[in-house]
């Protein structure tokens, strides 16, 4: 009598995990996230069976992570890629390319999830890997990388250790560039300016603020300028300059106007009018 087999754990697990895979990563492909997702599911203790530190439950979890990545469930879906990976770095074998992706993965997750300690660490590490020799990513992209630990430190509460980071990325970027005014660097000196104020140096926020709206102008950005002006003219008016204050939101007033955009002077004019009436009541910014 001839003997049926069905294969081992790891064939039976490829045979029905392999289309999803295929199909999640298929830019052409559509399907429905909350299918797919149950479709996974019922493949964790086929994934399970093969071994509690093999290939494929990495695989399966990696990939049950991607799709609740795509579906924004990312408190939910975090912690599946957070043990893929440790499983996958605990048998080695990952190109520089690789670590820097899937940290990449993780710490974009982690932020979407308001995880900001583990978005730093997988940021980080994202950063480490995207220096590599083996990992082609342009300047750009590794800056990138490095503003958004910043913003992470700074949505963790580590403001002191943001300002540091950022004096440093701040440095670095204008070396790249060849430029301290290059409008890339506009974000980032906001940054710094957010990290001092929180540290209460409302001096050195103001400085950073006032250098933000020199580039703005030497760009003539009028996004970038009325964006700083308006949080200059909070600055001054939380910390007791009201005239100041005043003259600068009637800046934004001003510049709108030459504009012809009726929805930029609306809006400029609405601040001017809700500023006015907090000075009006006594109330802080």
């Amino acid at each position: 009598m001839a003997l049926f087999t069905f294969g081992t754990p790891a064939q039976r697990f490829a045979k029905k995990f392999n289309p999803l895979r295929d199909t999640v990563y298929d830019a052409d492909a559509m399907f429905s996230g909350s299918r797919m997702s149950a479709d996974l599911a019922a493949l964790e203790p086929l994934a399970e069976s093969v071994g509690a530190d093999s290939a494929e439950l990495a695989d399966w979890l990696w990939l049950q992570f991607v799709v609740f990545r795509k579906r924004q469930l990312h408190t939910e879906g975090l912690p599946l890629g957070l043990r893929a990976l440790a499983l996958r770095a605990a048998k080695g074998g990952l190109t520089p390319t690789e670590r820097y992706e899937q940290h990449y993965a993780l710490g974009e997750s982690a932020l979407e999830a308001e995880d900001y300690d583990t978005a730093v660490e997988h940021l980080q590490q994202s950063s480490h890997w995207a220096a590599h020799e083996g990992a082609t990513l342009g300047i750009d992209q590794k800056l990138g990388i490095r503003e958004e630990i910043g913003y992470a430190l700074h949505e963790a509460g580590r403001f002191a250790e943001a300002l540091a980071h950022n004096r440093q990325l701040l440095a670095d970027a204008q070396s790249a560039f060849g430029s301290s005014t290059d409008e890339r660097l506009s974000g980032l000196i906001n940054n710094l300016a957010q990290n001092a104020y929180e540290l209460g140096e409302h001096a050195q926020a103001q400085a950073w603020l006032q250098q933000r709206l020199a580039l703005g102008q030497a760009s003539q950005d009028t996004d970038i300028v009325l964006d700083t002006l308006f949080q200059l003219g909070v600055l001054a008016h939380e910390t007791g300059r009201p005239a100041e204050a005043r003259a600068l939101f009637q800046q934004r007033v001003d510049i709108a106007r030459t504009k012809d955009d009726e929805d930029l002077l609306e809006g400029a004019l609405a601040t001017l009018a809700e500023f006015e009436e907090r000075e009006q009541q006594g109330q802080p910014g």
